[in-house]
């Protein structure tokens, strides 16, 4: 473990640092461009399933995300996607864990209907599919161990882009070169409110005897629409000379499935940091 968190990490350094090598005097307008983003995921999770468990599961997943985006000068379109594994526990007269793997995906598709400053400040607003598809293993849940969820939303999203700039002198940080010219930040921060929320889960209680590996475990999942979910996302960008860009993400996710008996609810508070790189 310990080497493949050096191998990783020595990856990640010679990729900054190669990212930096590039720069280059010729200033571009970062305010619009093609992007190609790859980001470090630690999510704190926690999750409630009422189907079997009155109890509240807590703990980290850890994994990555990749995203490929587009801001025009009217539109904002991205879609983004990646993986994250980790386990969670709740402790009471007992420790309880649980295993996860969580697949995220979402895509927004914004439209800029109001801009001030030059276009360094912006409000845009449109629509967004975020989901997530899960596989979580609960021994202590017995012959309901294993479930298989999928949860998809239609979101209303509104978002603020701030964009600020400052001059840098030529100069050395550690073993980077510096050079001189305008820097670029961005900060944006979005909102997306639910339109239309689906949850496809288990419909308990299962009876199936999955000890011998034949039973199919989405025999008894149904779909409902319904519930509740809501995010909030926000990300600061900090563009080199040549349009490349460090990037640093806090999002919140939380969503709460139709019902009163089988109700799931689930808590996300994911941070991402990685680099975009310009296509264009």
């Amino acid at each position: 473990m310990n080497k493949t968190c050096l191998l990783y990490g020595l990856i990640l350094l010679s990729s900054i640092q190669s990212l930096l090598a590039q720069e280059k005097s010729a200033q571009t307008d970062y305010r619009y461009g093609k992007y190609l983003g790859m980001a470090a995921l630690a999510d704190y999770q926690s999750n409630r399933d009422l189907g079997v468990s009155p109890l509240t599961y807590r703990g980290f997943l850890f994994g990555g995300m990749g995203e490929l985006g587009f801001e025009g000068k009217r539109w904002d379109i991205a879609i983004d996607g990646g993986v994250g594994v980790g386990d969670s526990k709740v402790k009471k007269v007992a420790t309880f864990g649980a295993s996860s793997t969580v697949f995220y995906y979402n895509g927004r598709f914004l439209y800029k209907f109001w801009d001030k400053n030059e276009g360094n400040l912006d409000f845009r607003a449109g629509l967004q599919l975020g989901g997530y598809s899960a596989q979580r293993v609960t021994p202590a849940f017995l012959n309901a161990s294993l479930v298989w969820e999928s949860i998809n939303t239609l979101f209303a999203t509104a978002k603020v882009n701030w964009r600020i700039s400052h001059t840098q002198t030529a100069g050395r940080f550690l073993f980077i070169r510096r050079n001189a010219g305008v820097r670029h930040v961005k900060f944006s921060s979005q909102l997306s409110l639910p339109l239309l929320h689906s949850v496809w889960r288990p419909d308990y209680a299962y009876i199936e005897d999955f000890s011998d590996g034949d039973a199919n475990v989405y025999a008894n999942n149904k779909l409902n629409f319904g519930g509740i979910r809501f995010q909030w996302r926000t990300d600061g960008y900090y563009y080199l000379l040549n349009g490349n860009a460090l990037r640093l993400t806090y999002l919140w996710d939380a969503q709460r499935s139709p019902g009163e008996i089988n109700r799931l609810e689930l808590g996300h508070h994911q941070l991402l940091f990685g680099l975009m790189f310009r296509l264009n």
